[in-house]
Order: structure tokens, then sequence, then C-alpha cells
């Protein structure tokens, strides 16, 4: 048996009355549009957890970018040292990010990955 309001809801969308609660309960009576909303809603979900990984990764690459860029101006061998440590330890977080997001990336079904590595590039580090 239908409930009770589906019959309302059908009188009134033949007389043309428009309400915001007509359109809620209709839009419920289309199970194709609910799953398009279900669905985009989701898409949209995934989009932006993919994006935080993502910048999760830029994130360790510009801090990484930065201590690099310091060791070029460094003077002393203790600041150098000091950064050198820095920078492996920079440059691990940068590589476990990225894998994070290959991870990320292919539990949603994107295979095609091997661009990471040209995206997100992790230099070596240099030597002392």
């Amino acid at each position: 048996m239908d409930p009770p309001w589906k019959r309302l809801v059908q009188e009134l969308k033949d007389q043309g009355y428009e309400s915001v609660y007509l359109d809620r309960l209709r839009a419920s009576l289309d199970v194709e549009q609910q799953h398009g909303v279900l669905e985009k809603e989701i898409i949209q979900e995934m989009a932006y957890a993919l994006g935080k990984t993502a910048a999760k990764v830029d994130h360790a690459l510009l801090e990484l970018e930065l201590l690099q860029r310091e060791l070029c101006s460094a003077t002393s061998t203790e600041r150098r040292d000091e950064l050198l440590e820095a920078i492996h330890a920079k440059r691990a977080e940068a590589l476990e990010r990225r894998r994070e997001l290959l991870i990320h990336r292919e539990a949603l079904g994107i295979r095609r990955n091997d661009i990471l590595e040209r995206l997100y590039p992790v230099a070596d580090v240099p030597d002392a």
C-alpha cells in the first residue's frame, strides 16, 4: 500500500500547486532522482577527501622545498647538519604522504597512478 501522502502529492501536482514541501515529497517519490542526488553527494565527498589527501602531499613537499632552500643559504656546518636531518625526515614524510595518496586513489578505483611521481616529485636528499 502506498503512503498516504503519495496520493496528496499527485493531486496537488496535477492542480499545479507549488510548495517547497511538495517538492521534497515529490522528489522522494522519484527514486531515480533520489539515487542521483545521493550519488552526486557521495562523489562530492570522495572528491573532497581525495583533495585533502593531495593537499597533505603538497604541504609536505612545500616544507621540504623550504628546508632545501634554507640549506642552500646555511653557512655553519652545525646548521647544515641540522637541516640535512630535517630534510631526511621531511622527505620520508613526503614519500609517505604520496603513498597514502596512491592508496586513496586506488581505493576509489583510479588505476592510472604513474602520474603521481611526476605531479609530486620527491627530490633526493643532498649529500652533507
